[in-house]
């Protein structure tokens, strides 16, 4: 049988046996994962870790960059909103390009074919010129109607007289595909604030998840007992 002074003795042994063990697992991890150590009243970072609030910001600047901060490795989730924002602005600067380009044809179209300017004309104006031969036949139309409010008058800026229907179709034609693509525009631009959005909601979480996966481990060399000794915490966030 053991005696008390041997039995105390094999304890402090096999606590050591065991700490020890603990203690360089943790070092041999703390190292190849970036763990925290926390040492008495300080706490060292081994390697940054991202800040979610920059993931956050860096996804609305450009989506998918946030992805990229947090994992330059595997950041796929983050190629598909940056993909996604490509697509999107290629489409409306597209969609904006052709319908400024349109808008030079209808006023050429106006211009050489109706003897009407529209610099500076509204959309009414645009759609009475689209609608009718020639000033005459529109405020004919606006008295028959009884919407007086709407006669134009007969001023040499506001006198139009198409050469053929075919070229006022071609017009109405060309005006109807500038509105379709200005309609689009507000989409596009919605579309493309939801994806920063997504692309940032998604990158924070990822980097606080990231963040909050790493244990600190705690070292002091005084117990809860106040005894001297080696006490070693671990906390594991979930």
């Amino acid at each position: 049988m053991l005696n008390t002074q041997n039995k105390f003795g094999f304890n402090r042994y096999l606590k050591w046996l065991l700490i020890i063990p603990c203690w360089l697992m943790v070092i041999e991890k703390s190292f190849a994962q970036g763990i925290e150590f926390d040492q008495p009243n300080k706490v060292v970072a081994l390697e940054e870790m991202p800040n979610p609030k920059t993931a956050l910001l860096l996804s609305f600047v450009v989506p998918g960059l946030g992805h990229q901060y947090v994992d330059n490795e595997n950041w796929s989730r983050g190629k598909i909103h940056l993909g996604s924002e490509i697509a999107l602005m290629a489409g409306y600067f597209g969609l904006n390009a052709r319908a400024n380009r349109l808008e030079g044809n209808l006023s050429i179209l106006a211009r050489s074919k109706a003897g009407v300017s529209l610099a500076n004309r509204n959309r009414e104006f645009e759609l009475a010129v689209a609608n009718f031969d020639n000033l005459a036949e529109y405020n004919d139309f606006q008295l028959r109607t009884r919407r007086w409010q709407n006669i134009l008058p007969d001023t040499p800026e506001n006198r139009w007289n198409w050469e053929s229907d075919n070229d006022r179709f071609e017009f109405r034609d060309t005006r109807d595909r500038i509105a379709n693509s200005e309609n689009q525009l507000p989409t596009l631009l919605t579309l493309m604030v939801a994806n920063r959005l997504l692309s940032g909601i998604n990158a924070f979480t990822r980097a606080r998840n990231l963040s909050n996966s790493i244990p600190v481990v705690s070292v002091n060399y005084i117990n809860e007992f106040g005894e001297r000794g080696v006490t070693a915490n671990f906390q594991f966030n979930f």
